[in-house]
Parts: structure tokens; C-alpha cells; sequence
């Protein structure tokens, strides 16, 4: 079942020879991007051998020729152009690439949580080309970056925190993020009895962000 979230993904996946679908679950992106022929081949692999097994199951025969199907965590000694990793917390995603043979020529990534470490992370070695949110009943990032031989250009506070492309081109699912992580901090101040200087300082950054976002999309 591809949603509005898997979709994109796959859409955002550079064309390429071989493409890794890490902790791939049911691999439904891995095969959307075998089917739109977005990648010749994919390598899906997962931790758990019963996910993989889905994934083997839910491949059409017709496709099985150009997949592999590889029980490991993470990408390993698995060379490939590019990796998508999707779903998973961000430090698990930063451990993935970390220990990883070779970083692969690009990578589209969807962390749960901790984004901004993964984003400064991927800044360092890549070119990050979009970096976006999308809502898909919640609120997801999706960062895709290629190896253009040099890291992003410095980027603000506000491209570190949101995401480059959320500022530069704000959409109505980033503005929503922006107001639902307002009120959701608002809440939390007016339930404490104390000041945190943390939490103020975020719901500066919310508000610029959001002042931002609001002036772009009024040119």
C-alpha cells in the first residue's frame, strides 16, 4: 500500500543502477522504484528476516529478477548509488551511514526524530537538493542529498532547524507544521510552572520561521 508519504519518496529517489531499500519493512518503496524504473536494480535489506520475507512475498515475479533480498542491519558492505531510509529514528539512520562501507553517491532519508542532527550530518558530505515536510496524517521530513564533490553551502538557522527547501519554498504542510508545533508549545508553557529558557527560545524560532513562511507565500 503506497501512501501519500511512500509516494514521495519513491518520486524524490534519483535515477540510478542500484538502489538499497534499507530496513525496507513490507519494500513497498523498493518496488514502486523498480516498477517506475527509477532504479535497474534493488538491494532490500532488514534486520528482520520476517520483514524481508514480506517484502520478498509482496515482489511481483516479474520484478524479482532485478531484486536481492539481504537480512543484515543497515547498508553493511552493500555497495550501491544511492539509499533511501525511511521511518526510523535519525540517530539510527546517522549509525546506518556511519558504519556503512561506502556512503552511497545519494540519499533519500525520512528520520522520525532527531532531524536536525541528521540533517547537519548529511550537510557535511552531500548536496542537499530537497529537504521538505509532508503531512501523511502526521508530519514527516524527507531530506534527499547527492555527492556533488563538495558539502551544502553554511547553512541559517532556520534552513538548519526546518529544512533548506521548507524556507526557500515554503508549502502549506510545512506552514501547518510550523503552526501545529506552535500551539503544541504553547500548550506546554502554559501547563509549567517555570520558565525554560529552551522552550522560549524554540517558540522564537517557530514564530520567525512562521513570519518567514507567511511573507514568502504572500509574493
Amino acid at each position: 500500500m503506497i501512501t501519500k508519504r511512500l509516494k514521495y519518496l519513491v518520486d524524490s529517489i534519483p535515477k540510478c543502477n542500484t538502489l538499497a531499500d534499507v530496513g525496507c519493512d513490507h519494500g513497498y518503496v523498493g518496488i514502486e522504484a523498480l516498477k517506475k524504473g527509477a532504479a535497474d536494480k534493488v538491494i532490500f535489506t532488514d534486520i528482520s528476516a520476517v520483514c524481508l520475507q514480506k517484502a520478498r512475498k509482496n515482489c511481483p515475479a516479474a520484478l524479482c529478477g532485478r531484486a536481492d533480498f539481504v537480512c543484515q542491519d543497515g547498508l553493511g558492505q552493500i555497495d550501491c548509488d544511492v539509499a533511501v531510509i525511511c521511518g526510523m529514528g535519525g540517530l539510527e539512520i546517522l549509525s546506518i551511514l556511519q558504519s556503512a562501507k561506502r556512503l552511497p553517491n545519494a540519499v533519500v532519508l525520512q528520520p522520525m526524530r532527531n532531524v536536525t542532527d541528521v540533517r547537519k550530518f548529511v550537510a557535511e558530505r552531500y548536496v542537499i537538493t530537497l529537504d521538505v515536510t509532508v503531512l501523511d496524517g502526521k508530519f514527516y521530513s524527507v531530506i534527499v542529498a547527492e555527492n556533488a564533490g563538495t558539502p551544502t553551502p553554511p547553512m541559517t538557522e532556520l534552513e538548519e532547524t526546518f529544512g533548506i527547501t521548507n524556507i526557500s519554498n515554503p508549502t502549506e504542510d510545512y506552514i501547518n507544521y510550523l503552526r501545529n508545533e506552535d500551539k503544541k508549545l504553547k500548550q506546554i508553557m502554559l501547563n509549567c510552572d517555570c520558565v525554560y529558557c529552551e522552550l522560549e527560545n524554540r517558540r522564537k524560532i517557530l514564530d520567525e520561521a512562521l513570519a518567514v513562511a507567511l511573507s514568502d507565500k504572500r509574493r
